[in-house]
């Protein structure tokens, strides 16, 4: 079998100025095998995130701050955390390009969100404001999640529930063309999404990054395995 290192590329926040995001996602990708590339939000220049997707083998969308709402055709919430609006249009770009490539794909948290409006779902802008009744999901708070018998995630994991961390404080709503829910809180809020179509799309809610775990390893090793065998 070969044992090339995939190349992982991962999008980036822009700040101040510069292109960043934190570290722990490209030393989880080269923990788990794989070489992790620093995807650059230039929307302005299509062609040349088209090209870097094609020499890539696998996409990591991480976890951000919150997308406009617009492009799940909704007026901001007051408590919305907005990131720069070239970070989406950037990720839309590549997850577009990625997707016709059909070559892995993996979010977390932000990137979870990202994906479930980028295949026309939607969004809770804000936890506490439409579900009151939801547990805590922010600032580390740790919960149990059940996960879905027959999918990806299930497989990933080997398991049908553990306990994850949560630093969010949006949530996917409807649900995206062609995925399906494959986890969820005790609450009902999704925390794991994934393509219906026998490809690798995954969405986590919560950051199996910042993790010391078996069931964290197993994420990013399956992720890497995937890509590599692409």
């Amino acid at each position: 079998m070969d044992r090339k290192r995939p190349v992982i590329g991962i999008t980036t926040d822009i700040k101040d100025g510069s292109f960043v995001i934190e570290d722990a996602y490209a030393r989880a990708v080269a923990k788990a095998g794989g070489i992790p590339i620093l995807i650059p939000s230039i929307p302005e220049s299509p062609g040349l995130l088209k090209e870097t997707v094609s020499r890539i083998d696998g996409l990591l969308l991480p976890g951000s701050r919150d997308m406009d709402p617009k492009f799940y055709n909704e007026e901001p919430h007051p408590k919305l955390r907005p990131m720069s609006i070239e970070r989406t249009e950037t990720e839309f770009i590549v997850l577009k390009e990625s997707s016709e490539r059909r070559i892995p794909v993996l979010g977390i948290c932000g990137g979870m969100q990202l994906l479930n409006v980028f295949f026309g779902g939607s969004l809770y802008q804000d936890i506490s404001s439409f579900l009151p009744d939801a547990m805590p999901h922010e600032k580390g708070a740790v919960h149990d999640i059940l996960i879905e018998d027959g999918t990806l995630l299930h497989k990933m994991s080997g398991s049908s529930k553990f306990h994850v961390n949560s630093y969010h404080h949006q949530a996917v709503k409807e649900i995206g063309r062609g995925l399906r829910v494959s986890a969820t809180a005790p609450d009902g809020i999704v925390e794991g999404i994934e393509s219906r179509e026998p490809r690798y799309i995954v969405g986590i809610q919560w950051h199996p990054e910042r993790e010391q775990s078996e069931l964290a390893d197993r994420i990013f090793e399956s992720f890497v395995e995937e890509c590599r065998q692409g």
